[in-house]
């Protein structure tokens, strides 16, 4: 069974990536200050990256510490709950 496993799923953030990151394409900077929510958090590079995905229905990875998080958003979604 494939099951999501991150404490930020669901949460609100706001994309807020430095300049000239060399990480980043040109979408990560069209998407900047817009809100999006997590749906997961992986490690490359010993960096944490997030996948966000956004209300237009695109997803774009951020480095974790150029995203502010919404403190006061729920956690998790229906894949963490126990069936």
């Amino acid at each position: 069974m494939h099951r999501h496993r991150t404490p930020l799923r669901g949460v609100k953030a706001i994309a807020r990536p430095k300049a000239d990151e060399p990480g980043y394409a040109p979408v990560n900077y069209r998407y900047a200050g817009q809100e999006g929510s997590i749906h997961e958090v992986v490690e490359v590079g010993g960096r944490e990256l997030a996948k966000v995905g956004f209300k237009d229905r695109k997803i774009v990875y951020y480095y974790l510490e150029d995203l502010e998080l919404d403190p006061t958003a729920e956690r998790g979604t229906f894949h963490d709950a126990v069936p």
